[in-house]
């Protein structure tokens, strides 16, 4: 699969714009934290910066398209400062993901994969990486066309002169090169903007609105499992509205394990989580329930409650250093149903133990417990989830996922995140 580096990598070598190595070395004036390199672009990255002989990279910034390098301190009069690093001829990282993000975008417009996913850089088919490249480059020498058309006539003392537009007609000769090689390449690979659509005629089922399945053809022998046809579905130039929890798509292997992490920045104290696959969004029929592991900081075990009888004053203890301190809002759960809830801790008088005022006056003295006390407050979640290689066989080629949190006191279960899950058949996984 692509990647935008590998994409990178193969932008600058159309362009010849590889990355140079260059040494730099500066005598500091005891005025200034800002030093202009002898070039740019820059790959900020791969600079590293030495002061008499330390090295201060981690002190330093650099701003890649001016060759600006800056300081986070003035160094003394006489300090004698190194600079390394690759150099660019023309665009540095940023600029290119930019170029090849849209460019990605616009070849790929409205198309679809096999499985029906919008074609982006992470599921680009190998077979439209170089045209991807080349349409890049097209943008790329555009950038430098609209520079050079803004540039001045150079003329040498020995009489020699550049007219700008001479340098511009050469590069727009250039971009009209590779827009016939993209379009050369789309026409005959059926890809991107130039690509000939051929559709197969689809029966519709009038019982469920939706495609019935083609199988590709075998001899009246071959008993062999039926192999199903891997059609794009045309999307007919829809929008697909975004959903107020969509959390992206997913993709698994058909007969294999399957398991992702999914992380999230929330308040969830006191609430259970559920992962699941449906048919499809909204629906209440559970196609597989994922296995969901979640891990969260701020987090401890209680191992203990007591309260005497006639007050409201509840010590916890846990089982490691809670690290709570007054003031802390919190949420107990697993404990008792008179213990449960959210509380403010009112003091810490040990690393184990913390006091919050409740609301019932019954006695309480329990031990050997194994409930959860978690910090009321937003923090990182990561969702484990996972399904069993025999799982990912039974699950249809295109479903559901739901994470969906369960509220401990009033058993309510709102979907959080959601998205298509998508099976890739066994036939198409390339190894």
């Amino acid at each position: 699969m692509a990647t935008t580096a590998s994409l990178i990598s193969r932008v600058r070598l159309e362009l010849g714009d590889m990355g140079k190595t260059f040494v730099s070395q500066f005598v500091a004036d005891g005025t200034t934290n800002r030093f202009k390199l002898h070039y740019s672009p820059l790959d900020a990255a791969s600079v590293v910066v030495f002061n008499n002989g330390t090295e201060v990279t981690t002190q330093a910034h650099v701003e890649e398209s001016t060759g600006v390098l800056v300081l986070d301190f003035i160094p003394a009069d006489g300090d004698e400062l190194t600079v390394s690093g690759l150099y660019y001829r023309y665009f540095t990282d940023v600029e290119l993901t930019s170029l090849i993000t849209d460019a990605v975008s616009q070849h790929s417009s409205n198309g679809t994969d096999a499985l029906g996913r919008k074609i982006t850089v992470a599921n680009l088919p190998q077979i439209e990486e170089y045209p991807v490249t080349i349409y890049a480059v097209t943008l790329a020498l555009y950038t430098l066309a609209t520079d050079a058309s803004f540039d001045i006539d150079i003329a040498a003392p020995d009489g020699v002169s550049i007219p700008r537009s001479e340098r511009y007609r050469q590069l727009m000769d250039m971009v009209s090169a590779r827009q016939g090689q993209y379009r050369d390449l789309c026409t005959h690979l059926g890809v991107g903007l130039y690509k000939i659509d051929v559709f197969s005629f689809r029966r519709i089922s009038k019982a469920t609105g939706r495609y019935v399945p083609i199988y590709k053809p075998q001899e009246v022998d071959d008993r062999s499992w039926p192999q199903r046809v891997d059609i794009p579905a045309p999307i007919y130039g829809d929008k697909t509205v975004p959903w107020i929890t969509e959390g992206g798509d997913l993709t698994a292997y058909q007969g294999r394990a399957y398991s992702t992490a999914l992380v999230y920045t929330d308040n969830f104290a006191g609430k259970l989580f559920t992962a699941k696959l449906l048919n499809q969004r909204g629906s209440v029929l559970t196609v597989q329930n994922f296995t969901l592991e979640v891990d969260v900081l701020g987090t401890d075990v209680v191992t203990g409650a007591a309260r005497t009888s006639g007050s409201t004053t509840v010590t916890f203890t846990t089982s490691a250093a809670h690290g709570l301190t007054a003031g802390t809002a919190i949420v107990v759960t697993d404990v008792n149903t008179t213990a449960d809830g959210y509380y403010t801790v009112v003091a810490a008088p040990t690393s184990t133990t913390f006091t919050v005022t409740g609301t019932a006056t019954t006695a309480l003295a329990l031990t050997g417990l194994t409930g959860q006390v978690e910090t009321n407050a937003s923090k990182e979640y990561t969702f484990h989830l996972s399904l069993e290689k025999d799982q990912t066989l039974r699950v249809a080629e295109r479903t559901y996922w739901s994470l969906s949190t369960v509220d401990y006191f009033t058993g309510e279960s709102i979907e959080y995140k959601g998205g298509n899950f998508f099976i890739a058949r066994r036939s198409t996984v390339v190894i």
